[in-house]
């Protein structure tokens, strides 16, 4: 497990802008240090724990409403081999993690990866950051480039946030949709009337889901609606 308290000053600075996004969304906010362990669920022998070669030098987790997130860091240079090791390393953080959660937790395990600084405008790192983020093996995956001015990592990060289940992108001025935020489907205890909840959970998934385009986000929850209520 790595030690919060010597973490790379990066790694707790995304951490704590994750906590600051979904603060302000009133989402609750947990330190998950378990999932960030090397040793699984139940296990306290060496044949219950993943080596140090086999995991991130560096990690954390935490949980924000359902989701429960790994931290880590992509490597200082944009090599094929050392980003494949580092994905390798994190896919078996997030196995670890996984002894830690319900079945229904496991659905939502995702790992953010924190890019070197200058990252965002290499044509390098984008390759391999889109890479990383369309292996969906144990845990779905998002990276976040810096760019290369530090004064730039709000915007950065909140272009960043549109890609993540912390994006509002249906809330619009006030006095508009009222109280219909997509998000409030969804919301522990929240149902909206004749509306399904196994129908709301299908519309998070169908509306999250970067695969496909606009129009077929429409005829997916078209579809979804019209199954409502069915066994």
């Amino acid at each position: 497990m790595s030690d919060e308290s010597t973490l790379a000053p990066g790694l707790t600075e995304f951490a704590e802008r994750l906590q600051k996004a979904a603060e302000i969304l009133g989402l609750k906010v947990e330190r998950r240090p378990q999932l960030a362990s090397s040793t699984f669920n139940g296990g306290s022998s060496k044949s219950t724990s993943l080596s140090p070669t086999d995991l991130p030098a560096e990690c954390s987790a935490i949980r924000i409403d359902r989701f429960n997130i790994v931290l880590g860091l992509l490597p200082d240079v944009p090599a094929m081999e050392a980003v494949l090791e580092t994905l390798r390393r994190c896919r078996n953080q997030c196995v670890v993690a996984r002894s830690y959660l319900g079945a229904n937790e496991t659905l939502d395990l995702q790992l953010m990866l924190l890019g070197p600084r200058s990252s965002e405008r290499q044509e390098a790192w984008r390759a391999l950051a889109l890479m990383v983020e369309r292996d969906d093996r144990v845990a779905r995956k998002l990276a976040w480039l810096r760019p290369e001015d530090p004064k730039r990592d709000d915007e950065s990060f909140a272009d960043f946030l549109k890609r993540t289940f912390l994006a509002r992108p249906w809330v619009h001025a006030e006095g508009q949709f009222e109280d219909a935020a997509l998000d409030e489907l969804s919301a522990s205890g929240a149902s909206a009337p004749g509306l399904p909840r196994t129908t709301a959970d299908e519309w998070e998934r169908i509306a999250l889901d970067e695969k496909k385009s606009p129009d077929e986000i429409v005829a997916a929850l078209v579809k979804s609606w019209e199954r409502r209520g069915q066994a």
